[in-house]
C-alpha cells in the first residue's frame, strides 16, 4: 500500500511540474491567452524562444489586422513582434521578411507601429545593405510626397532612416520635397538627410545644377555649400559647378545684377578657401566677369581685390598672364592721369610678387616709374625683388 501511494505521489508531482511548465511556457501562453498575454509572451520569451515567438506573433498580426483594424491591443502586439523580429529570419529570407513587415507597416495607421517597422528596417539595412529596404522606404516617401500627405512623425522617421541608408533615389525624393516645400515642418531633418546623402549623390546634384535657374542655385548653395557638415571637397565641387552655371546664365542673358555678383563671389571664396586648384581655368574666365561687375559697381574695391587674391591662390601660368595684363591696363590709366583704385592696384602687385613669375618684371618695373603714391611704388619694388630667376 505504501509503495502504491509513493508511486502515485511521484506521478502527481511530475504532473504538477509538467502543468506548471506548460503554464509558464511562452508558446502555450501565446496560444491560450488574450492579446495582452500574447504581448507578454513575446516580451518575456528567453533568447532561445524569442525568435520563434516573434515570428508566431507576426503571423497572428497579419492574420487578424484586417478583422480588427487599428485595434490598440493588436497594435501593441504588432510593435512587440516587430521589435523582436530576428535578424536571422531576415538574413535567411529577406524578401519574405520585408513583405511581412511591410504589410504590417501599411496595415496599421498607428504611427508607433510604422515607426517600429522603420527602426527594424534601418537596423537590418545597416547590417546587410539591403537595397530592397531602401526601395521600400523610397516608395513610401515618394507616394507621401506626391499625395502631399501631412507630415507626421512617420515621415520624419522615414527621412531620418534614409539619411543613413538611402541612395540616389532617396536624395532625389528628399530634394524634391524640400524644393517644393512639401513638408515645411520637416525642413530641418530634410536638410540634414540631404547633407548626409550629398557625397553618394553628387552626380545627381551636379545634373540638377545644370538644369537649375538662379533661384534654385541659391537654394542649392544654402543647403550644400553653406554647410559645414558636408566635406570641404564636396562643397568645393558643388561651388565650382554653381560658378560655372551662373556664368552661363550671365552669358546667355547678357545681364548682371548685384545679387548674381555676390553669389559668384561667395562661390569663388569657397574654391579659394578649399584650395580647389582644378578650378583655376574657370576662375580665370570669371576674372573678366568680375572686372565688369567691379566697373558697374556691383562689387566693391575690397571684394574685387579678394577676387585677385583668389586667382593667386588657385594659381596657374595663365593667372600670371591675366594679372600682368591687368596691371598693364592700370598703369596705362595712371599714365593718363587717371588714378586707379589703389586697393585693386595693391592687390595685383601683391599677387604678382607672391607668384614670383619673372614674366611680371616689365610691368612691375614700369609701375615704379609712374606717379603712384609711395606705398604702391615701394610695394612694386618689393615684388620685383621676390621674382624667381
Amino acid at each position: 500500500m505504501k509503495k502504491t501511494l509513493s508511486i502515485l505521489t511521484v506521478a502527481f508531482m511530475t504532473f504538477l511540474a509538467a502543468a506548471q511548465s506548460k503554464k509558464t511556457d511562452p508558446e502555450v501562453k501565446f496560444i491560450k491567452g488574450n492579446i495582452q498575454d500574447k504581448i507578454a509572451s513575446v516580451k518575456d520569451a528567453d533568447r532561445e524562444q524569442a525568435s520563434k515567438m516573434s515570428v508566431k506573433a507576426v503571423s497572428f498580426v497579419l492574420e487578424n489586422m484586417h478583422i480588427i483594424p487599428d485595434d490598440r491591443d493588436l497594435s501593441g502586439l504588432a510593435i512587440a513582434a516587430v521589435m523582436t523580429y530576428p535578424e536571422s529570419e531576415f538574413v535567411s529570407n529577406p524578401e519574405d521578411s520585408i513583405n511581412k513587415l511591410g504589410a504590417i507597416y501599411y496595415g496599421f495607421k498607428d504611427s508607433n507601429v510604422r515607426i517600429s517597422v522603420l527602426d527594424k528596417f534601418e537596423l537590418f539595412a545597416k547590417k546587410s545593405n539591403a537595397k530592397e529596404i531602401v526601395a521600400f522606404i523610397n516608395t513610401y516617401l515618394e507616394a507621401a510626397k506626391d499625395d502631399k500627405t501631412q507630415a507626421t512623425e512617420v515621415e520624419r522617421k522615414a527621412i531620418q532612416v534614409v539619411s543613413s541608408i538611402g541612395d540616389k533615389d532617396s536624395f532625389r525624393i528628399l530634394y524634391s520635397s524640400l524644393k517644393n516645400k512639401t513638408w515645411p515642418k520637416l525642413e530641418k531633418p530634410l536638410v540634414e538627410s540631404l547633407s548626409n546623402l550629398a557625397e553618394k549623390s553628387l552626380r545627381e546634384l551636379i545634373i540638377t545644377i545644370d538644369k537649375s535657374d538662379f533661384a534654385e542655385m541659391q537654394l542649392i548653395f544654402e543647403i550644400f555649400v553653406n554647410n559645414d557638415k558636408i566635406s570641404s571637397s564636396i562643397r568645393a565641387e558643388i561651388a565650382e559647378n554653381l560658378l560655372k552655371k551662373t556664368m552661363i546664365i550671365i552669358r546667355d542673358s547678357a545681364s548682371v545684377t548685384k545679387e548674381i555678383s555676390q553669389f559668384l563671389l561667395a562661390n569663388c571664396k569657397i574654391l579659394a578657401d578649399n584650395n580647389w586648384t582644378r578650378s583655376s581655368a574657370l576662375m580665370i574666365s570669371y576674372f573678366d566677369v568680375a572686372k565688369s561687375q567691379f566697373d558697374a559697381g556691383f562689387i566693391s574695391e575690397a571684394e574685387f581685390a579678394n577676387v585677385i587674391k583668389y586667382i593667386e591662390i588657385l594659381s596657374s601660368k595663365d593667372s600670371v598672364k591675366i594679372l600682368v595684363d591687368y596691371l598693364g591696363d592700370l598703369n596705362m590709366e595712371m599714365n593718363k592721369g587717371n588714378l586707379p583704385a589703389l586697393t585693386v592696384v595693391s592687390a595685383v602687385i601683391q599677387a604678382l610678387g607672391d607668384l614670383g613669375d619673372k614674366s611680371s618684371f616689365d610691368c612691375l618695373l614700369y609701375t615704379t616709374y609712374l606717379n603712384y603714391p609711395e606705398s604702391i611704388v615701394t610695394q612694386a619694388r618689393n615684388a620685383l625683388s621676390s621674382l624667381k630667376w
